[in-house]
């Protein structure tokens, strides 16, 4: 007999009744699709019932808004292609706004290879969609992305019967947020449901003598936002079977440290920090033990001290502890499971220093390994770095805090470390749900038998692809660079062809890479061996100029800083590739607009060499000859062809204003003085240099203001400069500007000479002016003129 509690699927008229259906969701999402072509719902009934069947119940941004069933995301595509454009925007901003709210969002849209379906549906969509489809890619790239994945999207941007396949431009949108992703690349997901939890097996004494350390990297993830001060999410709890241990526990946004000595009595501290739900912190709790007068317990966020306290911890007990849980309390009820994410999970037998804390956060979230081999870490960053910086700015004046790599590397890799530890879970070392210790084998073994730990219900090892490791994995930083080349194509429409430039691609590309560049070692390496900026110089040159902007020269600026304050292995040639191929290529920027050309010698003049770590990686005298070079054939005021017979570069374009072209070389010069005495004053091919500009060239607005950074030179610094301009025979030019018809040259020409005499020995003045009978050639070209 039928059952009559059921309608007929013919008769289902409203889309929640779809919802109270007693049937599989695939065939719920297909009447929902049936209803959608026949006309009889609305939007928003649309978008209410495909919401409450993701969530699996009433769906509310702040109480119910994590995805049930990843299969219902396949679902929710296949009803999508059955939408108008509007409704499909409708869906699309609220699914967006749910994938911000949730890592297990994000994973079980990783589960379903979301970023795959949206690739191939993405040309036809229409522009509104397209744009919201754009940004949920951004999202969920920068959480992970595969090879397949990433193969695809750069397929996507491929140029077709030369021109950009429609919408794919804006995927450089998505290229921009890959690397600002944070936290490690695997860890521990806790859903926050009943019986969710890591379960230890039992120790058989609690290691105190020398006190110990919990530490890991943990990420709140509530369910909702309303239960937050009603929940007491577990941290971690180590008891006994009677109780007593050692408990660790949220209250709202704190964290609140017990320890019970006998069942119900203890003592506890509330940590003064607010954690902030959806932000990744490095906790370590120290517990200090003192024989003779009272214990501590210090509590560490992110590598500074937060709160510490006088507390007599120490629990004294000869049972077992086996109650011990990551995430729950023995009871593993729903309010009081952790809802969220860890690293990798340490102990360790001791009461670590601030030192030894600080040392560990500089290692980032993604450490999972046992502080044994010194080469598996990438410490290499100074102090005024940016990742580290916040170190230095929040830690308070008394704090111990490892002052440069090498000391972060001695406190880390002395075996100290590696020899405490009492356990170590990390995500990576899992088999299906059992959780391998990882500590090394040489330790002391506290567990009563195997020391191997469990996933209970939903909690799971996962793992996602950054840009950093899936980049490699395609061939490395290099497969982007074709794009360079389809800078100036036109884009795909549905009618004709736009023609439409859009300046902003290249700042998009180029921003990409440069922040990898700062952010992976590998991709650093990569850059070294293509030449990488070469290859992007010269196809910038083959670009039209309009791509070159102040924020495109902003990147590279940028890079130069960092790769200045970051002295590495690999910085230093990276740096070198940077200022020759890229900052020190005229050819390159000549026809950019005069603002950009600007901005690139003010930097060079006044920041790039602020800094004293950069003098060994400048080539001075190389660069020197380079940048007289620039000024003679690019940055000239008045075309030197004629009078001087040279033949100019950069006349095949757009040249900035002759104020412009001024104002460019007095930066220019301004550079060139500080690189010239940088060190131990001038060398005799710098010099050589500067007389070979001003004797070749015979344009009296190309020599006047050259000349005068000269005499700037010999007035200010005539230690280094008389005894050089001497054995350069500087005279001789000296004798050559006395020619010039302008009176302004010749009366710096004799400054010039003035300095250089009044600065010299009797000696030299009688050797330099007297054999030729100098003076009197003085006074016969002083008197050509007159």
């Amino acid at each position: 007999m039928a059952d009559l509690t059921k309608p007929p699927l013919s008769d289902i008229k409203h889309p929640e009744e779809v919802v109270r259906m007693a049937m599989n969701d695939s065939l719920k999402f297909a009447v929902l699709i049936g209803l959608i072509e026949v006309g009889q719902v609305s939007n928003k009934e649309v978008v209410n019932t495909v919401l409450q069947l993701l969530v699996g119940g009433e769906f509310d941004m702040e109480l119910n808004f994590v995805i049930q069933d990843a299969q219902n995301i396949r679902h929710m595509l296949e009803l999508l292609d059955h939408c108008p454009p509007n409704l499909q925007a409708e869906i699309w901003s609220v699914f967006i706004a749910i994938l911000r709210k949730s890592v297990r969002n994000l994973q079980a849209c990783t589960d379903v290879g979301l970023i795959e379906h949206v690739l191939k549906r993405l040309r036809s969509a229409d522009v509104v969609v397209a744009d919201l489809l754009i940004e949920m890619l951004g999202v969920l790239a920068s959480y992970s992305i595969t090879v397949k994945e990433l193969k695809l999207l750069f397929g996507a941007m491929k140029a077709v019967n030369g021109k950009w396949p429609r919408h794919s431009a804006k995927l450089l949108n998505v290229l921009r947020q890959m690397p600002q992703r944070t936290g490690p690349d695997v860890f521990f997901s806790f859903p926050g449901r009943k019986g969710s939890a890591v379960v230890l097996p039992p120790l058989a004494k609690w290691p105190y003598e020398n006190g110990f350390t919990f530490t890991t990297w943990f990420r709140l993830d509530p369910i909702n936002s309303v239960n937050i001060e009603r929940e007491k999410p577990y941290l971690y709890c180590f008891k006994t079977s009677k109780g007593v241990g050692y408990t660790a526990h949220f209250v709202g946004n704190c964290l609140v440290l017990t320890s019970m000595k006998i069942k119900g009595k203890g003592f506890q501290h509330c940590v003064k920090y607010e954690f902030q739900p959806r932000k990744w912190y490095m906790l370590a709790v120290v517990y200090i033990y003192n024989r003779w007068t009272k214990s501590e317990i210090k509590c560490l966020v992110n590598g500074q001290l937060a709160s510490s306290t006088e507390m007599a911890w120490f629990v004294s007990t000869n049972d077992v502890f086996d109650k011990c849980y990551i995430g729950a309390t023995p009871e593993l009820d729903e309010e009081r499971v952790f809802c969220g994410q860890m690293s990798a999970i340490y102990l360790f037998s001791e009461a670590l220093t601030t030192h030894q804390i600080c040392a560990m956060h500089r290692l980032g979230p993604g450490y999972k390994s046992q502080f044994r081999f010194d080469n598996e870490c990438n410490i290499n960053l100074p102090d005024n770095h940016k990742r580290v910086s916040d170190i230095e700015q929040l830690a308070a004046p008394s704090m111990p805090l490892p002052q440069t790599a090498s000391d972060a590397r001695s406190v880390l890799y002395d075996g100290k470390l590696s020899s405490a530890i009492v356990f170590m879970y990390n995500p990576v070392a899992t088999d299906t749900q059992l959780c391998l210790q990882s500590a090394p084998r040489g330790n002391m073994s506290y567990f009563v038998h195997t020391p191997h730990a469990l996933m209970l219900q939903d909690v799971k090892a996962v793992i996602t692809h950054s840009i950093h490791s899936t980049l490699n994995s395609v061939g490395g930083i290099q497969v982007l660079f074709p794009l360079f080349s389809q800078l100036d194509l036109p884009y795909e429409s549905m009618g004709s062809s736009d023609v439409k430039r859009d300046p902003t691609l290249c700042s998009k590309l180029l921003g990409f890479i440069c922040e990898l560049v700062e952010t992976s070692q590998t991709v650093q390496q990569h850059m070294i061996q293509n030449r990488g900026f070469l290859v992007i110089s010269f196809m910038l040159q083959r670009s039209s100029r309009d791509h070159l902007t102040i924020d495109v020269l902003g990147s590279f600026l940028s890079l130069t800083k960092y790769l200045v304050t970051c002295l590495s292995a690999n910085s230093e040639l990276l740096l070198k590739q940077l200022l020759d191929h890229v900052l020190f290529n005229p050819a390159l920027w000549i026809y950019t607009p005069a603002a950009v050309q600007t901005r690139l010698y003010s930097y060079l003049a006044t920041e790039f060499l602020s800094d004293t770590q950069i003098y060994s990686n400048v080539r001075r005298v190389s660069t020197v000859l380079q940048t007289v070079h620039t000024l003679k054939y690019y940055y000239w005021v008045i075309n030197p062809r004629s009078k001087s017979g040279i033949s100019p570069k950069g006349i095949d374009g757009p040249r900035p204003a002759q104020k412009d072209i001024l104002a460019i070389r007095s930066y220019i010069l301004l550079f060139l003085k500080q690189l010239i005495m940088i060190g131990n004053g001038v060398k005799d091919d710098e010099l050589q240099s500067i007389l070979n500009y001003l004797t070749t060239i015979h344009e009296d607005d190309n020599l006047h203001d050259v000349l005068q950074m000269l005499i700037s030179l010999m007035s200010e610094y005539p230690s280094s400069m008389v005894p050089a301009f001497d054995a350069k025979y500087g005279v001789r030019t000296i004798f050559k500007l006395l020619a010039s018809e302008s009176q302004l040259i010749r009366l710096q020409a004799l400054k010039l000479l003035g300095f250089f005499l009044s600065r010299s020995t009797h000696k030299r003045k009688y050797d330099v002016m007297s054999p030729h009978n100098l003076y009197t050639l003085l006074a016969e070209r002083l008197l050509l003129n007159e």
